[in-house]
């Protein structure tokens, strides 16, 4: 049962007029007309509306109670969170030697009379080397290789790429003797035309790179590839990932890139013949890093030290976002600039312990305070910095929000000339940004921090706390452990916690757009360590998802339009399919929740417009092969999988006369 909201004073307007009204008598004897028009009454009513306001007030004073319990508790409304991108650097010139492009580098979107430039600023150096090929290998299996390189490198014999019957696996491995990863690079190509039986404009080729044991083959991102199916003279423009690591294949040690024969999807030509490379150069041309929505602020002096316990000081711009291991505070006490601490509290801290606290909503910087104990004496929680004493952040970044969430190939503004580097730009839209939490929001999580007392024991407790964990997180599931498909388990006491990233409602719904980040697993897994109990395993990783096809057939009414209908039922169904936004109440399709036919057609049949459905089909599609099947009267879900809508195919019937 909820407890009671307690009012100091239940009386409203119409209760004050009344009481008024009846006091006239003894106060006023002759004042006997009481109607509305009486100009007597018109005060009294007026004097009431003011009580009235007064009293509202008055009956708001369990509400700041609540928020001054939150406050006891540590609940604050969350601070914006800044929205991430990778931006991909374009050299002027292939790299002839080592190019470093500095962590904090700042690109930013084109300035417009109505918007103001959004910065993002790298979060780590891009060290950009030229590529350094020095060995080929053949292989069918991964396990068995030929080494090549002699071949490839001879201008007498060309390299015969796969078997000559190529089949899936085949492939050929190009070793580098450096790290290329988040480099992109030109492979150029000298090819014949001999591996036939292809298009040329879709062959069954994949390329790919060793990310270690942990990342096994990852694929590449080609740009550009005018080779044909390595059937001509051209180049393939690649951009590799960002964790490569070296193996030794054939007893060479080095970092590789593969390009692999893969099965033909459905109505894809297959090679006839291999074909033949008659030489190969690699070269860098440029490097992607990832980057922050934040504008980076040095040296800022917020004032000087008074000398008085707890002083508080005010940093410029806000909000601030989480603080990196070379931005600190320090204090200059007449011996050279000291670095002071940031804690949480002053729980812990000694007298002598040069700490301070930072709010980054608000940027106000606070030193530690002295509490008078029990027995009358003082102690400082903290040191005070000296009177006179100068104070200076020595760097920062501050931003954050959804305005950072821009779209693909808008940072495109260097603020700052860097040697070599000739443009840059965002191939994929920014994500993540979020504005500050309400209050409300703040309010409905307080029960829940009272029940896990932040600790992880129940499903739930494991639920709340991921999504404490970080704001980058839109939904999460605790599910029972699961094998690995092939008969084996994972260890008694293991929880798996599946984690879907927040994804902007306009934004395509992708497997990799909804691919949780690796720094956002370890973020998670990191918060929760400290909070499982202690024999638990946790693992965390994305949800597996179900691509899902709906085919049906509609009859609109006589009084709709036809094509409206069509949009409306294809959207609507993506719309209560989508694992963000779906579902009955909106907030995303359950997690193992099976799609039956009746509630596809209940939901058309409820579509604006539509008189009646004749026809539909639920059909589960696996897009790495092109496949797909007719499911029935009902798709089953796993406890771990998420529906993923794709275009639907809605065609219309003509009402019946």
């Amino acid at each position: 049962m909820a407890l009671p909201d307690p009012q100091l004073d239940d009386r409203r307007f119409q209760d004050l007029v009344d009481e008024a009204k009846s006091l006239i008598p003894r106060y006023c004897p002759e004042w006997t007309d009481h109607n509305v028009s009486d100009p007597g009454v018109t005060l009294i009513e007026l004097f009431a509306w003011m009580t009235d306001l007064a009293l509202y007030r008055l009956n708001r004073l369990p509400e700041k109670a609540h928020l001054r319990f939150m406050s006891l508790l540590g609940v604050t409304p969350r601070e914006p969170v800044a929205a991430r991108a990778p931006l991909t650097f374009w050299l002027s010139a292939p790299a002839g030697s080592e190019t470093t492009i500095p962590r904090g580098t700042e690109v930013a979107t084109v300035r417009t009379t109505d918007r103001p430039a959004i910065v993002f600023s790298t979060d780590e150096d891009l060290r950009l080397e030229p590529a350094d090929l020095r060995a080929c290998l053949l292989s069918s299996n991964d396990t068995d290789f030929l080494d090549q390189t002699e071949v490839l490198l001879s201008d007498d014999a060309g390299l015969r790429a796969f078997q000559d019957q190529p089949l899936p696996g085949d492939a050929v491995y190009f070793g580098f003797d450096n790290d290329i990863s988040n480099h992109t690079i030109r492979m150029a190509l000298e090819c014949t035309v001999q591996g036939v039986g292809i298009d040329p404009r879709d062959p069954p080729l994949v390329w790919e790179a060793w990310c270690g044991t942990s990342g096994g083959w990852q694929p590449v991102q080609v740009d550009e590839n005018t080779t044909g199916g390595l059937n001509m003279e051209g180049e393939v423009v690649m951009r590799l990932p960002g964790s490569m690591d070296t193996r030794a294949n054939g007893g060479v040690e080095a970092h590789w890139l593969r390009v692999r024969v893969v099965q033909p999807r459905p109505g894809q030509d297959g090679y006839a013949s291999s074909p033949v490379i008659m030489g190969a150069t690699a070269e860098t041309i440029g490097g992607t890093v990832l980057a922050t929505h934040s504008t980076i602020v040095t040296n800022e002096l917020p004032g000087r030290a008074t000398g008085e316990p707890g002083q508080e000081l005010r940093l410029l711009q806000t909000p601030i976002l989480p603080l990196a291991p070379d931005e600190y505070l320090e204090v200059h006490e007449g011996e050279g600039w000291e670095r002071w601490e940031c804690v949480p509290t002053f729980i812990d801290s000694g007298p002598d312990d040069p700490h301070y606290t930072l709010d980054r909503a608000s940027g106000i910087i606070q030193f530690g305070p002295t509490i008078r104990e029990p027995n009358g004496t003082e102690r400082p929680y903290g040191r005070t910095p000296k009177p006179g004493s100068g104070i200076r952040f020595v760097r920062y970044r501050h931003g954050g929000g959804v305005e950072g969430n821009v779209g693909a190939n808008t940072l495109t503004v260097l603020k700052s000339s860097i040697p070599y580097v000739a443009r840059v730009t965002n191939l994929r839209a920014a994500s993540g940004g979020l504005d500050a939490e309400t209050l409300e929001s703040a309010r409905l999580r307080t029960p829940a921090i009272l029940r896990t007392r932040d600790r992880a024991v129940a499903p739930a407790d494991y639920e709340f706390l991921a999504l404490e964990a970080s704001r980058r997180i839109a939904r999460v599931k605790c599910i029972q452990v699961r094998g690995d498909g092939r008969g084996a388990s994972a260890p008694p006491g293991t929880v798996e916690l599946l984690v879907v990233p927040v994804v902007p409602p306009g934004r395509e719904r992708t497997v990799e757009n909804l691919a949780s980040p690796p720094d956002l697993q370890a973020e998670v897994a990191a918060h929760l360590d400290e909070r499982r109990l202690l024999a638990t395993r946790l693992d965390v990783r994305d949800p597996r998802y179900l691509n899902v096809r709906i085919e049906a057939t509609v009859v609109p009414r006589r009084d709709a339009n036809p094509d409206t209908v069509r949009t409306a039922v294809d959207r609507g169904l993506r719309r209560y399919l989508d694992p963000l936004l779906g579902g009955s109440d909106g907030t995303g399709w359950a997690f193992g929740r099976d799609l039956s036919l009746a509630e596809v057609q209940s939901f058309i049949q409820r579509v604006d417009g539509v008189d009646f459905v004749e026809d539909v089909t639920l059909y589960q599609v696996d897009l790495s092969t092109g496949q797909e099947r007719a499911a029935g009267r009902q798709i089953p879900v796993a406890e771990d999988v998420l529906i993923l809508p794709l275009a639907n195919d809605i065609s219309l019937r003509e009402p019946r006369r």
